[in-house]
This record gives structure tokens, C-alpha cells and sequence, in this order.
């Protein structure tokens, strides 16, 4: 489905709707839409590289509204809304461990949920239901969704489309590796009291 999704894609990233686009996407895949935001960043940033930072910023400002939306949404209507989409998409399992992993430190998992493969809108939604303190949710995640935003868009300016796709394609791998080390981190930071 991806590859359909770019090869559209590719040919309307020139159009003048494009960043409404970007935002509307970025907004509600925060909170339901099944589809990652990564192919639209990472394929307009291709097209027109000299917009790259537009596009990160775009992303993280749009992605971050969504999440206070879904934030919302898991705080007064997870009753009547969020258990139905959790249980839609088939992130039950996925909840369940968000919300253990909330019980040690908002900031941090806000901020990894970012690199994480486990779908974004999990974590928005459970932050809600469970109540989490709402500025340690906030800002962690405009730091953790900006700097993958902006990465994605950076790495096809800077590196050119080719390096982009290698590194878009084996995406989760990387993320995986950065989600371990921040792991091991608050691990070793909060577990062992160092």
C-alpha cells in the first residue's frame, strides 16, 4: 500500500493544496488515521527540497495539535470513542503497554512514542484516559515529533532521494534502535537511581 501511496503521491507534491494536505494528515493521524505521515514528509521534502523545513515544521506543529486533540478525546470520551478505536485498529496489546509505561514518567514516553514503533495515536489517547499531567505531554511531544519530522525531511535535502529511501524503507529498524537506547537510558537513569 505504501508504494501506491508514494508513486500518487510523486505526482501532486507541486500542487497548492499540498501543505493543507500535509497538515490535515499530520492532525489526524495523531489521533485515527491508519497511514504514517513518514511518505509524505520524506516525499515532498524529495520533490522540493528547499521547502524541507516548511514541511518538518508543518508536520510537527499539526501532529502535536492532534495529539492535545486526542489527549482530549481520551479524557472525556474514551468511554464512548476511544475504546472503539483502540479496539478497531487492534492496539489493545499496545495500550495495555502504554499504559504501564506512563505510570514511570509522562516526558519520556511521550518523547520516545516518537521512535517507537507502536502507533502515535496509542499514546495520545491513553495520556488522556489515564489522565497524565498535560504539559510534560505537550512538550515532549513537539521535541520528540519535531525531531522526527524534521529529520525525515532533512536526510533527502541533505542526502539527496536516493539515501532517503534506503533510509525511509528500513524506518522502523532505525526508530527501534533509538527507542532501545533511550530505553537503556531511562533505565539506567530511573531504575538504578544514577
Amino acid at each position: 500500500m505504501n508504494e501506491k501511496i508514494i508513486t500518487w503521491f510523486k505526482t501532486v507534491t507541486g500542487k497548492k493544496w499540498m501543505m493543507y494536505f500535509l497538515a490535515f494528515n499530520a492532525f489526524f493521524e495523531s489521533v485515527i488515521l491508519p497511514v504514517p505521515i513518514d511518505i509524505f514528509t520524506f516525499t515532498l521534502s524529495a520533490a522540493h527540497p528547499k521547502k524541507w523545513w516548511k514541511y518538518g515544521t508543518v508536520a510537527t506543529i499539526f501532529s502535536v495539535a492532534g495529539a492535545i486533540f486526542g489527549y482530549f478525546l481520551g479524557a472525556y470520551l474514551f468511554e464512548a470513542f476511544g475504546e472503539q478505536m483502540i479496539a478497531f485498529y487492534g492496539y489493545e496489546e499496545e495500550f495495555v503497554r502504554v499504559t504501564e509505561l506512563f505510570n514511570r514518567n509522562v516526558f519520556w514516553v511521550m518523547f520516545m512514542s516518537a521512535f517507537t514503533p507502536i502507533p502515535y495515536k496509542v499514546f495520545t489517547i491513553a495520556g488522556g484516559a489515564l489522565n497524565v499531567a498535560l504539559w510534560p505531554f505537550v512538550i515532549a511531544s513537539i521535541l520528540g515529533r519535531g525531531l522526527r519530522f524534521f529529520a525525515e525531511c532533512y536526510i533527502p535535502y541533505r542526502y539527496g532521494e536516493k539515501v532517503g529511501k534506503h533510509i525511509l524503507k528500513n524506518f522502523n529498524h532505525y526508530l527501534l534502535v533509538i527507542a532501545i537506547i533511550g530505553v537503556c537510558y531511562a533505565i539506567i537513569r530511573y531504575g538504578f537511581g544514577l
